[in-house]
């Protein structure tokens, strides 16, 4: 192959990486190089030698013109027709060539792809390759980022050109991708020499072959163009020609050519260029003339090689560069323009005329901004909120004080750019003159503000608009002030709950305030966020739970999921474990159907809690995992605390403290400290996991500082992050029961005010841990039997526990046994080894012994697996539990063989029964 002399060693590291990529090892190669250098013929013949081996190979070429959001994306799964938009649903955005039902986020479009993507490999391996990257739409280029990143264990080759050099661009989103790049250079003289070789009949000389290789500079394209020009001229490669040969060099570059076209061809050539593949009738409007003499125009270009022979494309992208760039700035700006308005009156799609529109100079027309703002909406359709900020962008440079326009701007790049639509949100509150018309962006400011660690600033900016409206509505205020006003009420109360600064400031404002009757969508946001608050604060728990589950009468889902998430906080608490539990499962079902990756990983790890409160440990463990897993492959999971903090609660539960360790120590988050729920949670896990690895002073020492942060803060509820049932165990087995007195009783005030039945007991049994004797031993029996009535199946555990071990103490060891047998039994069931290693050595102490068979197969399960197994049994297919896990079919398909392997099962049938079966002790 003559025209890829010079690139073996590139061949043949592509090839070896498709060899690993169809093993199973995900792969990518960048393709680097000057305009010329033979990007696209390696790309090529890689592809042919991939042809045995790839199942699949699917293409994308990027135009220098721009393209709409996804168009690459498009152009890839083009050949699989449009029953790959049916088989994906969340990737439907992205693959409608029109307008479609909106995507629920960008991460859902991302996953809706990436799963067809995946899909794809279960026939054998596949390849993506997309040529000229550095003009690729950056919601594919994200996109393919977001491949990568899942692609360990896939059959998956992907395979980019870029184009280097001066002007050329380089999209941060490449940068991101992490590609293995391969430069390639200029052709050596001896790779040119067995071009010429090959391209002539007669062996080239040597002077020839040198000189040959100077004037070309050893590109591979402008080498091609010479050795066609001296082919076609009859001149073979000898000494004797050398002059010749210098003739054609200099003549070969496409704009000498150019310079001696006729004025209506170059017009042709032009309109082409800014075109870009459409067809002669377009490009003869554009140019000013007929398509008759188009079509002439067009032929002679294709005689000189300029043109490809099927479209209207130029042969290569030098060409295109080469007849515009003599263009004056101001020609060519008119020329853009004309050809944006030919292609709106043909009534093209908005982002085709907007990606033309992006390259026009100066204010855009009226009717620009209207085309912008229609395809910025189609962009955000399509889950590709950067490309909607770039259209939005540019039509605001016409009226830099349009209130909608810069608001629109705000609300996508949110999703991208979260401190820049806060500053055009501040923008837009100056430019609007009222506060009814400032509360919804106010709210939107609150919402962006979490993301952006802004709240205080939110708390601020809240607070002024909510006062200039109750200013303004009076205390009896009509209906759609009443729903202003309980949304700019929520906003502060989220924005006041988020940093721990401004906890007590918030409860203050709202001290008095009557919790609405929660029969609007408003009302019930603003119930969820008083009963969270006041959850905090600490009670009474009666009436908060009441109020939550008002909240969750209807089954509305605000944005974010923040109302069922603050309402399932407050259930918790107050025991009201079922209720919470039936509302993350719908919520987790809402956010996996529309594909929120936030909303996923935020109620899979509150399910987690919810679960560990529960002694469910099992179920914990898949559910936090589940979530850590969502967050740490995303570039917003630095920014996110809860996820490791619940993992780490989890993995010390499950007996492995030591990861639970590193997992807590992995959070990155800046200011941490400063934050009101995943600081304190984080704490708890550390400390938890530095007793569990041995280090009690280190776990006292996070422990205090949660105590005193909790005090800060003003947070006064026992259960929150019960600090202080850790420290008294830990200060009683070090012998210092009299440091731990302050503790029970600070604990025993604020249990008395939330009033749970859970609570009440937590606190008894931190002081009956202290209090010695026959009355340590009866308070302790009572408390085994107030727990036992709760749903805090974990601290039971550890009451009978220790009821065991102080009756074998005593020298009752039989009633010790009995109480151990009773512990033991409840960490069996919520696979609690840590619990179930101290209770069973006690026993053992006490003369008892564990009954044959005590645990299940069940328990060897990893939490994916038992996510997996859980959905397989209640009758969910392969692509459905994929779908909803965010998985593969292949990565489930690995899955179920190891649980029927660990379970014994041949397949489906008796699965559920398996998973289900109580263990038992004796």
């Amino acid at each position: 192959m003559g025209e890829l002399a010079g690139r073996d060693w590139e061949l043949s590291l592509l090839v070896e990486r498709a060899r690993k990529a169809a093993a199973g090892d995900g792969q990518a190669v960048l393709l680097r190089g000057p305009a010329g250098i033979g990007k696209t013929r390696l790309l090529a013949a890689v592809l042919d030698e991939l042809d045995h081996v790839a199942a699949t190979v699917l293409t994308a070429r990027c135009p220098e013109s721009g393209s709409p959001a996804y168009q690459a994306v498009r152009e890839l799964f083009a050949p699989l027709g449009p029953g790959a938009a049916e088989s994906a649903p969340l990737a439907r955005p992205a693959l409608a060539t029109g307008r479609t039902e909106p995507a629920g986020d960008t991460y859902a479009v991302m996953h809706g792809l990436y799963w067809l993507a995946a899909d794809r490999t279960a026939d054998g391996p596949l390849v993506l390759a997309v040529d000229d990257v550095q003009w690729c739409d950056e919601a594919s280029l994200r996109w393919l980022g977001f491949l990568l990143r899942r692609a360990e264990n896939l059959p998956l080759l992907v395979i980019l050109t870029q184009r280097t050099g001066h002007g050329t661009p380089n999209p941060a989103p490449l940068g991101e991708l992490g590609c293995p790049a391969v430069d390639l250079g200029p052709l050596s003289a001896d790779a040119v020499t067995d071009v010429l070789r090959a391209r002539f009949a007669t062996p080239p000389e040597p002077a020839f072959a040198a000189r040959c290789a100077e004037v070309t500079g050893g590109n591979p394209f402008l080498l091609d163009r010479v050795v066609t020009r001296l082919r076609a001229d009859g001149v073979e490669p000898e000494d004797t020609h050398l002059a010749t040969l210098e003739e054609h060099g200099h003549e070969v570059v496409a704009r000498t050519l150019l310079t001696r076209l006729p004025p209506e061809t170059l017009a042709v050539a032009r309109a082409i260029a800014v075109l870009d593949g459409e067809d002669v009738e377009l490009v003869a409007a554009l140019a000013g003339t007929q398509p008759g003499p188009a079509a002439a125009a067009i032929r002679a270009l294709r005689a000189d090689d300029l043109l490809r022979p099927d479209d209207l494309r130029y042969t290569h992208d030098l060409i295109r560069t080469a007849v515009l760039d003599p263009v004056p700035a101001a020609e060519l700006a008119a020329l853009r323009t004309r050809a944006a308005t030919l292609l709106d009156v043909r009534g093209r799609a908005p982002e085709d005329v907007a990606v033309l529109l992006l390259l026009v100079p100066g204010p855009p027309e009226t009717w620009m901004v209207t085309v912008l703002r229609e395809a910025a909406a189609v962009a955000e359709e399509r889950g590709a909120p950067a490309a909607a900020a770039r259209y939005l962008d540019r039509a605001l440079a016409a009226d830099e004080t349009h209130v909608a326009i810069r608001a629109d701007l705000a609300r996508v790049l949110a999703q991208v750019d979260p401190p820049a639509a806060l500053a055009h949100l501040e923008r837009t509150l100056d430019l609007v003159p009222g506060p009814r018309e400032q509360v919804p962006l106010a709210v939107q400011y609150a919402m962006t503000s979490m993301s952006a660690q802004n709240s205080l600033k939110s708390f601020e900016l809240v607070g002024t608009v909510l006062d200039a409206l109750e200013r303004e509505i009076g205390p009896d205020p009509a209906p759609a002030d009443r729903a202003r006003r309980a949304l700019a009420q929520s906003a502060l109360i989220m924005s006041g709950i988020d940093e721990k600064s401004t906890v007590g400031p918030v409860a203050e404002r709202f001290r008095d305030l009557a919790p609405p009757p929660g029969e609007t969508p408003e009302e019930r946001q603003l119930l969820a966020m008083l009963a969270t608050l006041r959850t905090l604060r600490g009670g009474p728990a009666a009436g908060l739970a009441a109020e939550a589950r008002q909240v969750l009468s209807v089954g509305d889902v605000a944005p974010g999921g923040w109302s069922v998430l603050g309402a399932v906080l407050t259930l918790h608490l107050a025991d009201e474990t079922t209720t919470s539990l039936a509302a993350l499962d719908w919520l987790l079902t809402h956010a996996q159907g529309s594909g929120e990756a936030w909303t996923c990983a935020v109620g899979a790890s509150m399910r987690a809690l919810v679960r560990l409160g529960t002694g469910d440990v099992a179920d914990a463990l898949a559910d936090a995992e589940f979530a850590h897993r969502i967050v740490t492959q995303e570039s917003w999971g630095e920014n996110v605390a809860m996820t490791q903090a619940v993992l780490a609660s989890a993995l010390v539960r499950h007996g492995d403290p030591a990861r639970a360790l590193e997992i807590a120590r992995s959070v990155t988050r800046p200011r941490i400290d400063r934050f009101t729920l995943e600081y304190h949670w984080l704490l708890m896990a550390r400390a938890q996991a530095l007793a569990g690895t041995g280090d009690a002073e280190g776990a006292l020492a996070d422990l205090f500082a949660c105590r005193d942060s909790l005090a800060e803060a003003g947070i006064g509820n026992p259960l929150f992050a019960p600090w202080w049932s850790d420290t008294t165990r830990l200060l009683h087995d070090l012998g210092r029961d009299g440091e731990a007195w302050p503790a029970v009783e600070e604990a025993e005030e604020q249990a008395a005010a939330w009033g749970t039945p859970r609570a009440l007991g937590m606190a008894r049994l931190a002081r009956a841990v202290l209090t010695p004797g026959d009355a340590g031993l009866d308070l302790l029996a009572e408390t085994a039997d107030q727990l036992a009535d709760t749903p805090a199946r974990p601290m039971y555990a550890e009451a009978e526990y220790l009821l065991g071990r102080r009756l074998l103490e005593r020298g009752d060891p039989k009633g010790a046994r009995d109480r151990l047998r009773r512990a033991i039994d409840v960490a069996v069931r919520s696979q609690d080894r840590p619990r179930l290693d101290l209770a069973v050595t006690a026993l053992a102490d006490a003369g008892g012994r564990m009954r044959r068979g005590t645990g299940s197969p069940a328990d060897t399960l990893s939490g994916s697996e038992r996510r997996v197994a859980e959905k397989a049994a209640a009758g969910a297919t392969n692509r459905e539990i994929a779908e909803s896990l965010f998985l593969t079919v292949r990565t489930v398909e690995l899955h179920l063989t190891n649980v029927y392997r660990k379970l014994g099962l041949k397949g489906r049938a008796g699965l559920a029964g398996a998973l289900h079966r109580p263990p038992s002790a004796r």
